[in-house]
């Protein structure tokens, strides 16, 4: 009866956690792309985290969140990388990250859609993330993408930011366990 009882417990424990996710740093990537003078570039985020729980049979208690260090932005250009962490663009200063928290997950015909908030230098805005999802046993990959306006969240304010185009794409490959 003993036995009985802790076999069920831990199932139910195990059950508890099977939706929390961690996150491989090593094997997920967040990007973003965008045109100056005319000319696409891209560039990445190498430090970022997230919080992950998410069952697709259970997606009233999913919850996604990410958080970016601003600063780990590169692009391959030393003169746009100088610039990026500056009072006119990031401002990693004052606003050392950004981040994405999701209020809802749906399904949809595609995939899967989160529904939450952006905020990047102190400008919070809602957001809709479709993604894609696939779960192989504790392994999971979604990816996705998004295409916001910069000026939207006070970025690229000063004299060159003309030059540079208002959308920019991000574009995301999580690889997590659990």
């Amino acid at each position: 009866m003993v036995f009985r009882s802790l076999a069920f417990l831990l199932l139910l424990t195990s059950n508890a956690f099977a939706s929390d996710w961690t996150m491989n740093a090593d094997n997920s990537q967040l990007t973003f792309e965008g045109t100056q003078a005319g000319a696409l570039f891209q560039g990445s985020f190498a430090d970022f985290s997230s919080a992950i729980t998410l069952d697709p049979n259970n997606l009233e208690d999913a919850s996604i969140s990410v958080e970016i260090i601003t600063a780990s932005a590169n692009s391959g250009s030393a003169e746009r990388d100088g610039a990026l962490p500056g009072a006119d663009w990031f401002d990693v200063a004052t606003h050392p990250t950004a981040s994405f928290l999701s209020s809802t997950v749906t399904k949809t015909d595609a995939g899967y859609m989160a529904e939450g908030t952006l905020t990047i230098k102190g400008t919070s805005l809602p957001v809709t993330l479709p993604f894609s999802l696939d779960i192989d046993g504790d392994q999971a990959t979604a990816a996705g993408s998004l295409t916001v306006d910069r000026t939207d969240y006070g970025i690229g304010t000063g004299p060159l930011s003309p030059m540079v185009g208002n959308e920019v794409a991000i574009t995301f490959e999580l690889v997590a366990t659990r």
